[in-house]
């Protein structure tokens, strides 16, 4: 007479159809983005660690800096995930990628008003990253049968 687990139960017969999505579809320039992205942030990174006068120069970062810089690290993180087509690396990289935008393009203002002019890659690969990212968000949505709504409406 002791406790027997009721077959009907949500808890172990639920009733929608629980099935694993695989990997995203393959896209060789978003993984190839990815990789310059992820490739680019660990050398600035050494290279800022490595030189002695640069590293140095660290501590005088103000902290938005830091953030900025915390922000691209995880996004180097999360573009190996994209590179190994993980599914959960969509939605962060989406995000992480306009962050990332906005800090070099509010960076650049600043620079420009300086009178300086700098030509920077950073600004483009987080667009063409964003812009691959929204295409998979897009088609991820559209297997699941959800809606994406654009920023624009």
């Amino acid at each position: 007479m002791g406790w027997r687990p009721n077959q009907f139960s949500p808890m172990t017969n639920p009733t929608s159809q629980q099935t694993r999505l695989g990997p995203l579809p393959r896209d060789t320039f978003r993984s190839i983005i990815a990789a310059l992205i992820t490739i680019l942030t660990l050398y600035g990174w050494i290279d800022a660690l490595g030189r002695t006068p640069m590293r140095n120069a660290l501590a005088a970062q103000t902290r938005l800096w830091w953030i900025e810089q915390v922000v691209k690290f995880v996004l180097a993180i999360i573009c190996i995930g994209i590179i190994l087509r993980k599914r959960w690396s969509l939605t962060p990289g989406f995000w992480l990628s306009i962050y990332s935008l906005v800090f070099v393009i509010v960076r650049w203002v600043f620079i420009f008003r300086e009178g300086q002019f700098e030509i920077v890659v950073a600004p483009l690969l987080y667009a063409l990253l964003l812009w691959r990212l929204w295409i998979a968000r897009k088609e991820e949505a559209a297997t699941r049968g959800a809606v994406v709504v654009d920023a624009t409406g």
